[in-house]
């Protein structure tokens, strides 16, 4: 399977760049247009580092497990922010990149040297400077989250916050790439904000810009540890949600684990944000917003593990997917249900749409559960599930390629598309069967160590963070 995808990942990589490169050949020595290509790149891309900056603060809601591994070590709190800044920024740097590597090495073949200065301005600053400053910005929502007394929450309600920063963005950046071609086709330079390094490196030289750019990343980065909280506090596991007694009677422990996540409850309101932003500007079907409700379920083998582990329980693969899946299927029908009858009620013509929508919510449930359990986050390390992101992306974009080329018709790729999902269904399977041997047949008895203990196993889950009693619903 490495050797697949690895292949998968190469195939994927040179595809892009060999397309890329046939296409731009023409334009070689065409300087003006090298600098529109590389000045709009730069509009999207830092669309790209704020959906990057996003996903990786999502995944790291709840990384406590990880963090815990780093408290016997002679480290203080700024080194440890530190560490992690690294590590997040290395993720950021991932995704934001995969979508102009083939831009910057189809530049690099075509131009030589002097493509440097392009990819330098345009890509690699303009990058480092927009993580930099959401990175200060996350950290002054979190010192405002606590000035409020809502510091168990905190990281939600900031991601909620840059959330709504994306969708401002992405509604000018549908501006600012026109106004930058007429800005190109009437032979004048078009200034934006975004593109500022780009538009000083042309206006006053390559050095002095790289020079105050990176005198200014410094400087950010100084101020981004500074802002950096002294202690670390514990993020919520997990919220309260109420429920009566017939949806406790109704709901098992799996569904209370998904439902009250906290990873649950931001995609939940990201997807309600962005069911809205479609619904006045329906460039595609508002339903697809509920695709973003599935990314609960990437943590969601390892958090119902407590489960598995209690005394009697005892269930199969298909029993243990099952509940999975359930779970998630619940997840939708809350919102997909009324966001259905609101569809209905503002275009029936998008209601008529909706089918597929629903269906490509569904499939990411289940693309979700299953990097839940081949690409588990154990000690909630989010690096695990970056890396079954980046596989099933991986494995997406070559399969949409390949049927693209082929041009079958619907119901070939309806089909296709089902078989995939039966695929992942059966890995998934195959993983927690794997998961549940390998638990079983660790060495050691459970029950002697148990007696044998005589403090609490955990002294840090105590204050709310215990998943067993929020996913029993307190019984």
């Amino acid at each position: 399977m490495r050797v697949f995808v690895i292949s998968l990942a190469v195939l994927l990589l040179a595809t892009m760049c060999a397309s890329a490169y046939f296409f731009l050949k023409p334009l070689t020595g065409n300087n003006a247009v090298w600098r529109l290509l590389f000045d709009t790149s730069t509009v999207s891309l830092v669309l790209w580092v704020q959906i990057a900056f996003l996903l990786v603060k999502v995944l790291f809601i709840n990384a406590e497990g990880m963090l815990e591994l780093s408290y016997q070590l002679p480290v203080t709190n700024r080194e440890r922010s530190a560490a992690f800044l690294m590590y997040e920024a290395t993720m950021t740097v991932v995704v934001a990149g995969a979508g102009l590597v083939s831009l910057s090495v189809s530049a690099l073949f075509l131009l030589g040297p002097s493509a440097v200065p392009y990819i330098t301005a345009s890509v690699v600053l303009p990058v480092a400077l927009t993580y930099l400053a959401l990175s200060i910005l996350f950290q002054l929502l979190a010192r405002l989250w606590t000035l409020m007394r809502l510091t168990r929450i905190s990281n939600v309600l900031s991601v909620l916050a840059l959330f709504a920063l994306l969708a401002v963005y992405s509604v000018q950046m549908t501006a600012m790439i026109p106004d930058i071609s007429q800005a190109y086709l009437h032979k004048r330079t078009r200034y934006e904000w975004v593109t500022s390094v780009s538009w000083a490196w042309h206006r006053y030289g390559g050095a002095p810009t790289l020079a105050a750019t990176v005198l200014l990343v410094a400087i950010l980065v100084i101020l981004t540890l500074a802002l950096a909280p002294n202690q670390h506090v514990r993020q919520s596991r997990y919220v309260n949600v109420a429920g009566g007694q017939r949806l406790s009677g109704a709901l098992g422990p799996y569904d209370w684990c998904l439902l009250r996540s906290s990873q649950t409850v931001a995609g939940a309101a990201m997807a309600v944000a962005l069911f809205v932003f479609l619904l006045l500007h329906p460039s595609v079907n508002p339903m697809w917003s509920f695709t973003v409700l599935s990314l609960g379920g990437l943590y969601q083998f390892t958090a119902t593990q407590p489960l598995r582990l209690l005394p009697g329980a005892s269930s199969s693969a298909w029993q243990i997917y099952g509940h999975l899946v359930k779970a998630q299927v619940v997840l939708l029908a809350v919102f997909a249900v009324p966001g259905l009858g609101i569809v209905l009620a503002v275009d029936p013509d998008l209601f008529t749409g909706s089918g597929s929508a629903l269906l490509g919510c569904l499939g990411g449930a289940i693309m979700t559960t299953c990097i839940s359990v081949v690409f588990p986050a154990e000690k909630d390390n989010p690096l695990s599930v970056f890396l079954g992101l980046s596989v099933v992306g991986i494995i997406l974009a070559v399969s949409a390629i390949g049927l693209g080329m082929l041009h079958l018709p619907s119901w070939a790729v309806w089909g296709t598309l089902s078989g995939a999902s039966l695929l992942f269904v059966w890995y998934a399977v195959q993983g927690i069967q794997t998961s549940e041997s390998r638990r079983r047949n660790e060495t050691g008895t459970v029950g002697r160590e148990v007696r044998r203990r005589g403090h609490p196993a955990d002294h840090g889950d105590r204050g709310g963070n215990a998943p067993v009693p929020h996913v029993l619903n307190g019984r």
